[in-house]
């Protein structure tokens, strides 16, 4: 039966994705390309180089340099081999640095022949048993340029003396030298950097994660999975959690009762917004990708596509909105990257888990066609509601009419059961505030603001002033703080 029901919701998600491209495609045209058959791209990291170059790390353990990529026939040259299961990749102050299981390791081409001829241990110390859950995420480079890895738990296998710090990020000074930073991770896929260098991490649902978050990784914060805890009895540990993790609350109640439990920027709901959340790409282009310059785009593995993330600051943390973006990938979007052109790369790989598509791995290629999607390009939190931004001028009629918004909240359990479904869900009253609405802009008043939910919005019946509709109607808003 379990396996007719997921059947059936990737068959959903498949025919919903196949309508949702025939429209994305006339704004971001997405290609593959191509590789040689006998290379097994299993993407599991990438790093742009100079030039029209990409470095790409792959499962089996090797790097490999792509040149002239946006061309029909790129080429590919071995660069490293030999790593134990590689799932990150930085360039940094002109090497390359990858998390293997056990080690960061920068990787050097002293006599410039376009191979590694140095594999240096930057950074190690943290545990690892041999349990197969046990993967290392990374680097991101921070805006003072120390190298962020984020730990797997051990799913379940309990404090071991030989397993520190799984659940956990370190942040790597320069020297190579670390310390741990934050816990409380299950397992982390996607660690990147806002443009101000702030560092953040995608998370799986399963226990203690009801659905993905998007989280800050700020020092002596706890994400919420129970298996870190057993480490921060540790002298270098950064926070404490007193006691039994309390039981029968939602998120937003364990956020008051656990002093160092910080809710996530984002949730990502469940199906609506993927089911396996991975990397964190933020638009640097200045424009070149289209109208989302600085926000965050994210992968998604089961559900093959690229989401989209507004980030903002209420009282000095990071929370915001989600939205659909790109779907129809050839299969899960493991990695993303930047081109020289704009362009964004998709490294691509199922393994290990199912993932909607007709490949099992590859590399794609998503640039945008010049052409503007009529898309809410902002969703900000105001003390009353909520303030719209869109990517072009609106039809002023669909905008104030309330009935084309429907707006409803709703928060997770906190639990140590696999996943959870929304709780204490109520739909709001809508009001449009007509005094604050121009060409672009709309701000939509609400009955009630609660902190620690999420906030759904659905808005097809809002027209721009050529009367199309919306690409993506749907935003949700993961609101933790309220202004004031």
């Amino acid at each position: 039966m379990t396996k007719i029901i997921i059947h059936s919701l990737l068959t959903a998600a498949v025919l919903t994705s196949a309508v949702a491209t025939a429209d994305e495609n006339d704004y971001y045209k997405l290609s593959t390309v191509n590789f040689p058959k006998e290379l097994k791209l299993e993407v599991s990291g990438m790093a742009a180089l100079p030039g029209d170059r990409m470095a790409i790390a792959i499962r089996k353990g090797e790097i490999w340099i792509a040149e002239k990529l946006s061309t029909e026939k790129p080429e590919y040259k071995k660069f490293a081999s030999g790593l134990h299961e590689p799932l990150g990749l930085a360039y940094h102050n002109g090497d390359l640095y990858t998390v293997q299981r056990t080690e960061l390791t920068r990787l050097r081409d002293t006599d410039e022949d376009g191979q590694a001829d140095e594999y240096l241990t930057h950074a190690k110390g943290w545990g690892v048993t041999g349990n197969y859950h046990e993967y290392a995420y990374g680097p991101a480079i921070d805006a003072t340029g120390n190298l962020w890895v984020a730990l797997n738990s051990s799913i379940g296998k309990g404090y071991k003396s030989n397993n520190k710090w799984r659940g956990w990020s370190l942040r790597v000074k320069p020297d190579g030298s670390w310390t741990p930073m934050t816990g409380g991770f299950r397992s982390p896929s996607g660690i990147g950097t806002n443009l101000n260098g702030d560092v953040f991490v995608t998370d799986q649902q399963g226990n203690w994660f009801p659905t993905c978050p998007l989280m800050h990784l700020k020092k002596g914060t706890f994400h919420g999975h129970a298996d870190s805890l057993p480490f921060t009895k540790l002298p270098e540990a950064t926070f404490k959690v007193d006691g039994e993790l309390p039981t029968n609350l939602t998120v937003s109640q364990a956020a008051k009762r656990i002093p160092a439990y910080q809710l996530p920027a984002v949730w990502f709901p469940y199906r609506k917004m993927g089911m396996s959340t991975t990397d964190i790409l933020a638009d640097s282009t200045q424009g070149k990708f289209g109208p989302f310059a600085g926000q965050l785009f994210c992968g998604e593995f089961t559900m093959s596509f690229v989401s989209r993330v507004f980030l903002e600051k209420v009282e000095g943390e990071y929370q915001g909105a989600c939205f659909r973006f790109r779907d129809g990938l050839d299969c899960a979007a493991l990695r993303l990257q930047w081109g020289t052109d704009g362009s964004m790369y998709i490294g691509q790989s199922n393994r290990g888990w199912n993932s909607l598509g007709t490949r099992s791995y590859g590399l794609q290629r998503l640039q945008w066609t010049g052409k503007l999607p009529f898309e809410i390009k902002e969703m900000s939190a105001q003390k009353n509601g909520f303030r719209l931004t869109f990517t072009q001028p609106v039809d002023a009629a669909s905008v104030t009419n309330p009935k084309n918004f429907t707006m409803t909240s709703y928060t997770y359990p906190y639990h140590s059961n696999y996943g959870g479904e929304p709780v204490d869900i109520k739909t709001h009253l809508v009001k449009v505030l007509e005094k604050n609405v121009n060409l672009r802009e709309v701000h939509l008043v609400i009955d009630e603001m609660r902190p620690g939910y999420v906030y759904e919005l659905q808005s097809s019946g809002v027209r721009n002033s050529k009367g199309q509709t919306l690409l993506h109607s749907a935003a949700y808003y993961t609101l933790n703080r309220v202004p004031k």
